[in-house]
């Protein structure tokens, strides 16, 4: 009975979902406007918090109000002295995630990502003295790397066209368990 009961759930949501795209397409003049309004484009951001990170994402746009995140990377590492690029950092490969987007007036609009996808983070950092909490100490290099499922979800608000601000939480999970790390994030579209 679960069974029949979700499946009937996502058939009526994948009809509504269907409808939207068409009606959408409904609204637009003629076969040109529609073939010129299915884009790829590209979106570079800038990721701040007690860190940084850079990254690239490519896209397609699907109908006016959805996009398809086909392909993106990036890279955080930290501010401080111990954590330079080659003793610290974070890197992310995702693949096929969803962004959806509309217009609240003229010049600014909203949107909502996520973006499933593979991450590598990686530290080799010098401590002195560093207290494991049962009265042992360590000084040396704190060595370790990790593979994980990563996930990125994002919201926040697109200034005209080629301008985003918004909030960006990246969720880690492996077999030895998970983190997260939440960033602002600044994005150029174009």
């Amino acid at each position: 009975m679960k069974k029949e009961f979700i499946l009937t759930l996502l058939g009526i949501m994948a009809v509504s979902a269907n409808a939207q795209v068409c009606q959408g397409y409904a609204d637009m003049k003629d076969l040109k406007e529609i073939k010129t309004h299915r884009k790829f484009g590209a979106e570079f951001d800038l990721y701040l918090q007690n860190a940084w990170g850079v990254g690239l994402m490519v896209r397609k746009e699907l109908n006016p109000y959805l996009d398809w995140n086909i392909i993106g990377a990036s890279f955080m590492s930290g501010w401080g002295r111990d954590e330079t690029p080659d003793k610290v950092g974070t890197v992310n490969a995702r693949l096929m995630g969803l962004r959806a987007h509309t217009n609240v007036c003229k010049n600014l609009g909203v949107y909502a990502e996520a973006t499933p996808g593979y991450t590598y983070r990686y530290s080799s950092v010098h401590v002195s003295n560093y207290y494991y909490g049962n009265g042992l100490y360590y000084s040396g290099n704190l060595d370790s790397k990790a593979h994980y499922f990563g996930l990125d979800c994002g919201a926040g608000f697109l200034l005209g066209k080629h301008l985003g601000l918004g909030y960006n939480f990246s969720f880690f999970v492996n077999k030895n368990g998970n983190d997260h790390i939440h960033w602002g994030r600044i994005s150029i579209i174009f």
